[in-house]
């Protein structure tokens, strides 16, 4: 019992090591793709570096959450760059990466928008 325990509390203290990143800026290109139902967003301002994700300037909606969830980010964005507005994108820092084609870990995974 003991080292399940113990177990339980390193996987917890792993995952906690992750944090979000904010980004804020204006919409420079806002791209879909039918084939992988992907969102591509790129802002004036390209955010903090992941090493593990290959694309440093776009962002990702992406394909596994529900297409709903989808309409609705893509709904907002379209809105903010018709309008010219800053939109905040929050992403993870560990582990986020959308895959592209070949990539696993191509562009970062958006998670929130404001």
């Amino acid at each position: 019992m003991k080292y399940l325990i113990t177990l339980v509390l390193l996987c917890m203290s792993t995952f906690s090591n992750a944090a979000w990143i904010n980004v804020s800026g204006k919409i420079t290109n806002l791209s879909t793709y039918a084939n992988t139902e992907t969102i591509l967003v790129t802002l004036d301002n390209h955010g903090r570096n992941i090493e593990e994700c290959s694309n440093k300037t776009t962002f990702a909606i992406s394909n596994s959450i529900s297409a709903e969830a989808r309409a609705r980010m893509y709904a907002n964005l379209l809105a903010a760059k018709t309008a010219k507005n800053t939109v905040t994108i929050a992403y993870s820092e560990v582990g986020s990466c959308e895959p592209w084609d070949s990539n696993p870990s191509g562009y970062r995974k958006i998670l929130r928008l404001q």
